[in-house]
């Protein structure tokens, strides 16, 4: 194909942006960046009703926040209304459609269908064929002077030049009223391909009963975008190698419409959930830094007058174990909070052994001895430390890490000390010691 190729994506703004909305928007900027086509964005706002500015507003931020950037547009339906009534009038001239008169609901304008079959090669599906003579005529103009949905898209797709429409398979049953459409305004139809649903883990259909649906809700779960564009990719579609792992330009590259499913495909959350480990694992960290910090931001914990070494070295200590930003905010929680909440299960267990408030006692005097209060050093003197006593590292690191974070999970003990800071952690250790010291002895 060559540079004629031009694909588009109608959201209508009347909720946020669905993962197949997404998937919808991904393969059409796709198929248009494989064959050097032109991708365009048209928001299809004539529902008057449930149409709002901060829904259009939403798509087309985490449209750009996934990377899917539009050529032409956005343009919107309700400033071409002109344009619609102007095709319904010359088919009304022509005898194609008709005024149909409705004592409650005024005079609407309705097209004759055809009689016989209409036929749609599709380039998914493969050929399929409709009896229009079991559609009844459609609504194209409203009472109100708005257009359906069939209609105006077949207006705009014509006139902007539309040559391939991709979109869910729910909007096969669509396609006879808007092939009738093309036929009676004498246009030539693009290309459709309708891709296959997404479904639930249940099989059903997704929905909010399985969990996040949209964008926005995966966007505030602290998936990074590139985790979330590359496992949508791939719900339906395979670049026909063993990748599961590839940024937004490989895909560009690899895209075939060929390759596109025509089974519906499973929303696995644990693999999204992996892959957000993968890209948050192997993300420069530079970059890592600056989604923290507008993620935690977005949750009300200003991080921009913390420095750019600590910054990173918090970045570094997490990523590893972390597959979102939610997880890395709820886990580090204790860096940020001047009360320590201690889990209960980990004092018992950690802090009720024998011998146990005794080294952290020792230990204490260790650390504060200590005025370069860096990993590098602290990791030299808890080895001396633990030599000295003839206890192995995590009898001497998991009393420390109770006492500094409140529970026994964090990154190693050296990282977690300095993120934390030399006065913070002797001042969390003694208030351990003074908790729990005599109830840990005599327990």
């Amino acid at each position: 194909m060559s540079d004629s190729v031009k694909t588009r994506f109608a959201p209508s703004p009347t909720g946020h942006l669905h993962v197949g909305g997404a998937r919808t928007a991904l393969y059409n900027f796709l198929f248009a960046r494989a064959e050097g086509g032109t991708f365009l964005l048209r928001i299809e706002d004539t529902d008057r009703a449930r149409s709002e500015d901060r829904f259009t507003d939403a798509i087309l931020e985490n449209l750009q926040w996934l990377g899917i950037r539009w050529d032409e547009g956005p343009y919107h339906q309700s400033e071409r209304m002109e344009r619609y009534r102007e095709a319904a009038e010359r088919l009304l001239e022509e005898g194609k459609a008709y005024q149909d008169e409705d004592p409650e609901r005024g005079t609407a304008v309705r097209l004759r269908m055809p009689d016989g079959q209409i036929v749609l090669d599709d380039l998914i599906h493969g050929r399929v064929e409709f009896d229009a003579s079991l559609a009844p005529d459609f609504v194209i103009l409203k009472s109100d002077g708005f257009p359906t949905y069939n209609f105006a898209c077949v207006v705009d797709d014509a006139e902007m030049g539309i040559t391939h429409v991709i979109r869910g398979d729910d909007h096969l049953s669509n396609t006879p009223s808007q092939l009738a459409a093309y036929e009676a305004l004498r246009l030539e139809p693009p290309a459709f391909a309708h891709i296959p649903m997404i479904l639930g883990p249940d099989g059903q259909r997704l929905s909010k009963r399985h969990g996040a649906t949209s964008v926005e809700e995966y966007r505030k779960r602290g998936y990074v975008p590139e985790a979330l564009v590359n496992f949508i990719a791939l719900l339906g579609w395979s670049p026909g190698d063993d990748r599961e792992i590839m940024t937004l330009e490989e895909m560009c590259e690899s895209f075939r419409i060929s390759r596109v499913n025509r089974d519906p495909s499973r929303f696995d959350t644990e693999k999204l959930r992996w892959m957000g480990g993968q890209y948050i694992r192997e993300m420069p960290v530079e970059r890592l830094v600056e989604d923290i910090k507008t993620y935690f931001a977005d949750r009300g914990e200003d991080l921009s007058e913390r420095s750019a070494a600590w910054l990173e070295k918090f970045a570094e200590a997490y990523r590893i174990r972390m597959k979102t930003l939610e997880e890395l905010y709820e886990a580090s929680r204790y860096l940020f909070e001047d009360s320590l909440e201690y889990d209960p299960k980990a004092v018992k267990k950690v802090l009720g052994k024998d011998g146990a408030i005794d080294r952290l006692r020792r230990a204490r005097e260790m650390l504060a001895a200590r005025e370069e209060w860096r990993s590098g050093e602290l990791e030299e003197d808890f080895r001396g430390f633990c030599e000295r006593e003839g206890v192995g590292l995590g009898k001497v690191a998991q009393p420390v890490r109770v006492a500094v974070t409140g529970s026994t999970a964090s990154p190693p003990i050296f990282d977690t000390l300095e993120l934390v800071g030399r006065e913070r952690a002797l001042a969390r250790i003694d208030e351990a010691l003074s908790k729990f010291g005599k109830t840990a002895a005599d327990g």
